[in-house]
């Protein structure tokens, strides 16, 4: 008995041994594929159902341009992306692959759209990824041949970040028309910084090898991602200083900004353009950075005319006074106070060091030394100000450097990166052609999980958001770097960490309280003449397009002038006010399950994989849309204009609670005024559950103050429904009025 227990001793140390060699050497796991696409093309008679149902509202609110109204995700991504794998592993309660073929038939059969793009991150991609991603991308359109059911696009997403605000530029779509291999560019163009580097570096065996030990079952997925990071760190880097047709095919192509990534897109003869997003996320985008320097320094109007305003991970929409550091006249950076609406990360931070110091009995001149310790580091620490002070909860900080009055914000907001802003800025540089962001209005959804379209029912909240947390207790423990041990001693981390693995980015980045800001994904809406990709393509190209939170509202908003009607998105010379019109309808409320054809076309596995068994299913009757508002701004007549005096919202607001609203309204101020104006409507719906809508659950006192929180997440006993209130709107397209000075 005794020499069988040594033998079966001897055999686990013996794979245990090997286990853990061959894991932390990187030599077990595959590459994972593309996947299958498994759904045949969308009937004939669905989608001639679909057009029937807009045309019938067409008819009753009289809109006579011949037009179809079509709705698209031009942001998704697939566990070709890092973070998307990160997400999908089994210890952040991930619901597995998500590749390329998924996307293909989420998009037909469970959100139901007509047209959508891939954006994996270029960062991430090989010279194998980018020819699957392209021969799946022509896979999916080859299903739509003679009924373009589905439109799919070709793009990646250039992925940049920086701690240093003049060299942070974030994020950027980029989207191709073609899909021929002789047409699309043999490369994807990745960033430089902090990003590439990350990809570079690795995976720690904790974070493969120990995960794959204990969880035996799914060894296969955590050795798949070692994997994914070895193909792309044998990947060699391109020179930048060879152009890019010259390069070779096989190196991975960077661009340090974006006069550079338009610079390389232009060598080749594809049509493209580059769709901006996430500009308020405040995720790892350094508080002081600001537009403006895009404006002056990184702008090409041919390559970047549409903004992302909404997506999957909030609201970049509204401008506002305050912000999470404050900026001297010479630049320096200081803490500023709180106002009625809004507490700074610094400031909190610090009030966080004074609670424990006095808690610990120290004099007052030693904690008010800490305390100015603590707030000095935080605004310095850039997105990792909350790490100011050590051994935190993330519930401490209550709703510090929350937009608490926004629509559906993105996390730790930042309005120097806001739409509003963004449109109201001018650069005069060269005072005879004074330049700006004549931008038009998307959302999208910025789905990890293969999924493009999730906004049409928040029914599970892990399969239809980003949110995502830890399952098992040791790992946790193992990633989590929130909170740096000592806790009276100030931390500063500068602005240089050094990264040595992706895990590292969680010590820069407040992930715990992000994850509650996630929420299901917005649509953009294209008015096109036919459901063809060159028709979809042009009517982005003149800004005939707006944006969605995921609702499928129905938006028309046009301007009359000298007997010249005008779309969304146009540009007009005038003395006088235009005649503006707003026509809407509401979104259908959905049924539960799967149509018939979703069922018909996929297996029922097949379904509960990708579609969680709940599809775009509408019934008969649409929501009220409650009210539709407009916002005008002002562009800056000279300058250094204060912006907060440009953007008036809301400007006009007007009551409709019914399934179907018109509007007409002039200006009367605008011959007065003299001045140039930009134009954009909300249609604006009854309430409905969502998810994040309430993200941090505050409770407040009766002061208004929020005194507690109960942070939205997944994992570890933390999950919730996280469903409150919230009014799905659609944002217009601005239209531009020039006035003829």
């Amino acid at each position: 008995m005794k020499k069988i227990i040594i033998s079966f001793l001897l055999v686990a140390v013996f794979f245990t041994a090997f286990f853990l060699f061959f894991g932390i050497t990187k030599q077990l796991g595959r590459l994972e594929g593309p996947g299958v696409i498994e759904g045949p093309k969308v009937p004939d008679t669905v989608i001639q159902a679909r057009t029937n149902r807009i045309e019938s509202v067409k008819e009753s609110l009289n809109v006579e341009n011949d037009k179809q109204i079509l709705f698209g995700d031009l942001h998704v991504h697939t566990t070709y992306s890092t973070d998307a794998f990160m997400w999908s592993l089994p210890y952040l309660n991930g619901t597995g692959a998500s590749p390329l073929a998924d996307a293909c038939d989420y998009a037909r059969f469970c959100s139901a759209l007509d047209f959508w793009s891939i954006n994996d991150h270029a960062e991430a991609s090989t010279p194998r990824k980018w020819l699957d991603t392209k021969e799946s991308i022509r896979q999916c359109n080859a299903l739509s041949e003679g009924s373009d059911d589905l439109v799919s696009f070709l793009g990646y997403e250039w992925t940049q970040v920086s701690q240093e605000p003049e060299e942070h530029y974030g994020h950027k779509n980029v989207i191709f028309l073609e899909t021929d291999e002789d047409v699309v560019p043999p490369r994807v163009i990745g960033s430089t910084g902090a990003a590439p580097l990350v990809m570079r570096l690795g995976l720690p065996w904790t974070l493969s090898t120990l995960p794959a030990f204990l969880d035996l079952e799914n060894r296969d997925r955590f050795f798949a991602f070692d994997k994914f990071f070895e193909e792309i760190k044998e990947t060699p880097l391109c020179d930048r200083e060879t152009p890019s047709r010259d390069l070779p095919i096989n190196c991975a192509e960077q661009a340090a900004d974006p006069n550079e990534l338009f610079s390389r897109l232009k060598e080749w003869d594809a049509n493209y353009m580059v769709i901006p997003h996430g500009t308020t996320w405040g995720f790892y985008t350094p508080p002081s950075s600001d537009w403006r320097k895009q404006l002056e320094n990184a702008h090409d109007p041919s390559s970047q005319f549409l903004i992302e305003i909404f997506s999957g991970h909030g609201n970049s929409e509204e401008y506002r006074t305050w912000n999470d550091v404050g900026i001297t006249d010479n630049g320096n950076l200081f803490c500023p106070e709180p106002t009625a609406d809004f507490i700074p990360t610094c400031h909190k931070a610090g009030e966080i060091m004074a609670n424990r110091c006095e808690d610990s009995g120290l004099d007052a001149e030693t904690c008010s030394g800490l305390v100015m310790q603590v707030r000095e580091n935080a605004v310095n620490m850039g997105a990792g100000a909350f790490l100011a002070v050590r051994e935190t909860d993330a519930n401490e900080f209550l709703n510090a450097g929350q937009c608490n009055d926004c629509y559906l914000p993105a996390f730790n907001y930042r309005p120097l990166g806001s739409v509003q802003y963004i449109m109201a800025m001018t650069d005069f540089s060269d005072p005879e052609n004074p330049q700006r962001f004549n931008f038009g209005f998307i959302g999208s959804s910025d789905n990890h999980g293969a999924r493009p379209g999730t906004g049409f029912k928040d029914t599970n909240r892990k399969y239809e958001t980003e949110a995502a947390g830890f399952s098992d207790p040791l790992m946790e423990r193992l990633s989590n770097s929130r909170s740096p041990k000592g806790e009276l001693e100030p931390f500063f981390a500068g602005l240089n960490q050094n990264i040595s693995s992706i895990i590292d980015l969680n010590f820069v980045v407040d992930a715990e309280r992000q994850s509650a800001y996630f929420m299901t994904g917005g649509l953009v809406a294209v008015h096109s003449d036919s459901r063809s990709r060159e028709d979809i393509w042009n009517s982005m190209e003149t800004k005939e397009v707006y944006a969605t939170s995921g609702s499928r509202i129905l938006l028309w908003f046009d301007a009359a002038h000298n007997q010249n009607s005008y779309h969304m998105g146009s540009e007009i010379v005038a003395n006088e006010s235009p005649v503006f019109t707003v026509k809407a309808a509401g979104s259908f409320k959905q049924k539960p399950g799967c149509p018939e054809y979703s069922t018909n076309a996929l297996s029922q596995k097949r379904l509960e994989e990708i579609c969680n068994s709940e599809c775009y299913n509408p019934s008969d009757e649409r929501k009220l849309i409650n009210r539709i508002e407009v916002v005008k701004i002002l562009p800056q007549q000279y300058p250094n204009e204060p912006i907060e005096n440009l953007v008036i919202d809301t400007w006009k607001t007007f009551d409709c609670n019914s399934t179907e609203c018109e509007i007409s309204f002039t200006d009367e101020e605008y011959s007065v005024g003299s001045r140039d104006a930009i134009y954009y409507v909300r249609a604006i719906e009854e309430p409905s559950l969502a998810y994040s809508a309430d993200p941090l659950q505050c409770e407040f006192d009766e002061n208004g103050v929020c005194v507690k929180t109960n942070i939205c997440r997944e994992g570890l006993g933390k999950e919730g429904d996280c469903l409150a209130m919230n009014e799905e709107r659609a944002w217009s397209s601005p239209i531009f009025v020039n006035h003829g000075r």
